[in-house]
């Protein structure tokens, strides 16, 4: 059962006996808005993971975290084949519907789930990217071998957090209000690399984050890696 639980327009959900920030999991009308504000908010950092990206119409596209399917309809929307995953069922509908066309097509489709048990096969995807995601994930190590196994050969992972290690700032008081877990450039290529990946690269860039008070991102994180040759 999930109970609303009305704090400004960032709440909380509870799932079970667990307190939840509408961030990591958007929920019901204040998770919709709150999607569509952070969209809107993020522009800046899907600017820039969509240079990274540089997707291609033969590209099959996985999305982790995609909330509300606004950088899938502005960015992703040519290539061949979108798939989505995320831990709000109501970030499904709302994606499914912002991108009715693509999923009525037969083109994409947006299933609730978690990245630690993806629900395809292996080899099936060119490119996997989390925005703003990677420091909700549990079970991290599970969750980048379960990344690696549905990435084809040659396959790419692209990765963006605003938040990170190496930006300089405090964020302890994010840490605590949205269970974030942050980490270096450094944690991230150990990371990728005990997972399997190779050909990592760690890029950072300059941003405005607009949706509350105007936070400047000093130094936002995009991590990229690939999938070897097998």
């Amino acid at each position: 059962m999930v109970i609303e639980c009305k704090r400004k327009i960032v709440s909380y959900v509870i799932v079970g006996k667990y307190k939840m920030p509408q961030v990591e999991k958007p929920t019901g009308f204040f998770g919709r808005i709150l999607a569509r504000g952070m969209a809107w908010g993020h522009r800046g950092f899907y600017k820039n993971t969509a240079k990274v990206l540089d997707l291609q119409p033969d590209d099959k596209y996985l999305e982790i975290g995609f909330g509300s399917g606004l950088f899938i309809k502005k960015y992703a929307s040519h290539v061949s084949r979108i798939a989505g995953l995320d831990y709000s069922e109501d970030m499904v509908k709302l994606a499914s519907s912002i991108n009715e066309h693509l999923v009525k097509s037969g083109k994409a489709e947006f299933k609730q789930g978690n990245v630690s048990n993806l629900p395809w096969n292996d080899n099936e995807f060119s490119v996997v990217v989390g925005i703003e995601t990677f420091f909700f994930w549990s079970e991290t190590e599970t969750s980048l071998k379960e990344v690696f196994r549905v990435l084809e050969p040659e396959g790419r992972l692209v990765l963006e957090m605003a938040y990170n290690k190496d930006d300089g700032r405090d964020h302890t008081k994010q840490i605590e209000k949205y269970n974030l877990k942050l980490y270096s450039g450094e944690e991230m290529e150990t990371l990728l690399k005990e997972s399997g990946f190779s050909d990592i690269s760690i890029d950072y860039y300059k941003s405005l984050w607009i949706p509350f008070k105007g936070y400047i991102v000093p130094k936002g994180m995009i991590v990229k890696a690939k999938k070897s040759k097998q």
